[in-house]
């Protein structure tokens, strides 16, 4: 069995039965489909496998920051992806996991000294570089360790992508990249530093990004900035070019991968040039839920709450972009429908999951799901009431492992100080 089935009425994942998860290791609990994970990877693959020739296949580097626990980045890299950082615990945790460091690339608009030197010492494959004074630091830390930086720029192309405003990466008003004027200064500065080696572009538009035209106009700007490069004698050997492939939350319709392929395939492999991509979202979106226990069933005058453990700690996205996940009963899922305002326990309005969302008719002591989570989920948790991180589990082939323990009290005070 695969991903999140049905059987004998109950919700299963990969082969096991949430209402066991939830009796053994309690809830709140992320719980993620190993067989999604995997059956994500090797779409994306075979799509580029099938319109690009074998000496130009990209590497995959997943986003580590829409999940990193150590387990899922091991389950990656074991199926052939490289790492895409933003910090330096993600280097720690790509590390952890397996990851070898000449597979990792470093992105983020505001690089430290100490993460910065920790990649130059692992040996990382690639800077991302976003503004000239990263590039001045990067310069300033490679030599104080005595490691040369190899860069790539990232390229601005003021393309709008993203299913969200604040997820938008590729305008000219965001904090991200180098636009198409300042680009050749900026390599011909790096050319001219003792410490830095700038080997390519990179480029990346957003996230949730539906229509395969934003690819085809944001790759559309590369080949001119590759060509005036090397007209102007430097080398570009490497070229980023980014993620936001979506996944379902709703009703959307999904990225057409063999069309975007195409586009890598017309656009990008004729500039001669290793190829990196940065897919996160879509490798384990879909691959995660929360499994939810129900405590109350709250009416008013007007409306019926259904009041679950889980809360926007747990899963902010909903608070942070109004953003829809799907919901569904574990257990008596033919029931008869009811229509709820799902919420969770935080003193918050806006700790709301959904509003008028029909559902089986539910009570105290059901469980639920709470789709699409295992994207920006557990990786943007927080302690917010002072409640702890939930654990996490990942099941595969009949059979689940505990992933990350539930967090105690004790954990979250070990740190304070009276």
């Amino acid at each position: 069995m695969n991903g999140f089935e049905e059987k004998d009425g109950v919700l299963n994942v990969d082969g096991v039965s949430l209402t066991t998860i939830a009796k053994e290791v309690g809830t709140p609990v992320y719980v993620y489909s190993a067989s999604v994970i995997s059956s994500q990877f090797e779409k994306l693959k075979s799509a580029l496998a099938r319109a690009l020739p074998a000496n130009r296949q990209p590497l995959i580097c997943f986003a580590c920051k829409a999940n990193s626990n150590i387990s899922i980045l091991s389950h990656l890299q074991n199926a052939g992806s490289g790492l895409e950082i933003v910090s330096e615990g993600e280097l720690v945790r790509g590390l952890k996991a397996g990851f070898e460091a000449n597979k990792i690339v470093s992105t983020g608009v505001g690089k430290q000294k100490s993460e910065i030197a920790a990649c130059l010492k692992a040996g990382i494959l690639q800077f991302n570089v976003e503004s000239l004074p990263e590039l001045e630091r990067i310069n300033q830390v490679a030599g104080e360790v005595n490691i040369k930086a190899r860069v790539a720029f990232r390229l601005n192309p003021n393309v709008s992508g993203g299913g969200h405003h604040k997820i938008s990466t590729g305008r000219k008003r965001d904090k991200f990249g180098i636009s198409l004027d300042v680009m050749e200064h900026a390599y011909a500065t790096a050319a001219k530093m003792e410490h830095v080696t700038p080997v390519g572009l990179s480029m990346h538009i957003g996230s949730q990004v539906f229509d395969v035209q934003k690819f085809k106009e944001a790759f559309s700007h590369i080949p001119d900035v590759v060509k005036k490069l090397r007209s102007n004698g430097h080398s570009v050997t490497r070229l980023d070019i980014g993620g936001g492939f979506p996944i379902i939350y709703k009703d959307e319709n999904l990225l057409d991968l063999d069309s975007y392929a195409q586009w890598v395939n017309d656009i990008i492999a004729p500039l001669d040039t290793d190829i990196i991509l940065e897919p996160g979202r879509y490798l384990v979106g879909n691959a995660g839920v929360i499994l939810t226990e129900v405590l109350y069933v709250k009416e008013t005058s007007d409306r019926k709450f259904l009041i679950v453990d889980a809360a926007m700690n747990d899963l902010i996205r909903p608070a942070m972009y109004d953003a829809y996940h799907g919901i569904e009963a574990v257990q008596n899922r033919n029931a008869p429908k009811q229509v709820y305002d799902v919420v969770g326990p935080v003193c918050e309005t806006g700790d709301t999951f959904t509003t008028d969302r029909e559902l089986p008719a539910m009570r105290a002591g059901d469980y639920a799901v709470i789709k699409s989570a295992g994207a920006y989920g557990a990786s943007m948790a927080s302690n917010y009431n002072t409640r702890p991180v939930a654990a996490e589990v990942l099941a595969q082939n009949g059979a689940y492992k505990i992933i990350r323990r539930r967090q105690t009290y004790d954990d979250i005070l070990a740190t304070e100080l009276v």
